[in-house]
């Protein structure tokens, strides 16, 4: 089996969240021959990388620590809102010497299957594999084309040669200024408008989104209608992700109390597996508008309450 190259990226305040992730990733894939984790680290403390060091050892496999700071030098940003910087990062993995396809994983997932299928997806002249996503509103903000798909960038499997010779720090960088350093959606929406026509759309299975697997458990006809994958695909994903992601969504995230998620036992398990497994749930709950969704759906149902949002924003946007 192949050897298999994985990055995540974040700081101090995401380590429990990223190596939780990385045990599920560990656990579910003993029988890959190597793998390699490159950690893009914004000033995480030498405690904490000790700690994901240690885990990794375990299992035999290799850990890289990359200073943020060294390869995003020259990334220029206004705004980064709730997220910090290194949702950036996956754009300038091209400045990792001898580093030719890696998959990026955001710290908010599961790894809850083996990951050769989706290694072996053929990249040949796209820039990464990528998960459709419903962003309609972000496209028309971007200037995409009305026909083009929009895509979540948490899980990416990167042709980081294919970046390099094509030259998509720069044109990122490009993006950002135009936006003065705020593009809509950030990292995403500017990979969006870059990538347009140069990724591959991949199964649902390998980033399965709160948001979608919600929609899909309340009016599966219309998200197939919405997304292109078909409803054999979106029932398959739903029931057997590779990997989960934990977007906050309609459920809250598995790490905080009150957690509706169906599929947060999937991050309590390898949680109980961690070193983080005695650190209690945090109190943080659904902010007052994703509560207010949950309700506007009760009443309306999904489809109607979607169709009636997306009205709304066509008309903040005029």
């Amino acid at each position: 089996m192949s050897d298999i190259n994985i990055a995540y990226s974040c700081d101090d305040h995401y380590v429990e969240q990223t190596g939780i992730s990385i045990i599920s990733l560990l656990e579910n894939n003993r029988e890959v021959d190597s793998i390699c984790i490159y950690l893009i680290s914004k000033n995480i403390s030498n405690t904490n990388i000790q700690t994901l060091s240690d885990l990794i050892s375990v299992y035999n496999r290799t850990l890289v620590v990359v200073n943020f700071d060294d390869i995003c030098y020259d990334l220029d940003i206004s705004s980064i809102g709730r997220h910090i910087e290194t949702i950036y990062s996956k754009v300038f993995f091209s400045r990792i010497k001898d580093l030719e396809k890696i998959l990026y994983i955001d710290s908010d997932t599961i790894v809850a299957r083996n990951l050769d299928s989706l290694w072996n997806i053929d990249l040949e002249d796209v820039y990464m594999g990528v998960v459709e996503t419903t962003s309609t509103q972000f496209k028309k903000q971007l200037g995409m084309p009305d026909n083009a798909l929009f895509f979540n960038d948490g899980l990416a499997l990167i042709n980081v040669d294919y970046c390099r010779r094509n030259d998509l720090i720069n044109k990122i960088k490009q993006v950002i200024k135009e936006y003065d350093g705020n593009p809509p959606l950030l990292s995403e929406g500017a990979l969006n408008k870059v990538c347009v026509g140069k990724v591959k759309y991949i199964s649902l299975r390998y980033n399965l989104m709160s948001g979608i697997l919600y929609g899909c458990l309340h009016d599966l006809d219309y998200m197939s209608a919405c997304l292109h994958y078909t409803k054999e695909d979106l029932i398959d994903s739903c029931k057997n992700p590779v990997v989960i992601h934990y977007l906050s969504a309609y459920y809250n995230r598995p790490w905080c109390k009150g957690c509706t998620h169906p599929l947060k036992d999937y991050y309590i398990k390898y949680k109980h597996l961690s070193p983080w497994k005695d650190t209690p749930l945090v109190h943080k709950p659904l902010s007052f508008k994703l509560r207010l969704f949950n309700y506007c759906i009760r009443i309306m149902g999904y489809r109607f309450f979607h169709k009636i949002r997306s009205c709304g924003n066509l008309i903040i946007r005029k």
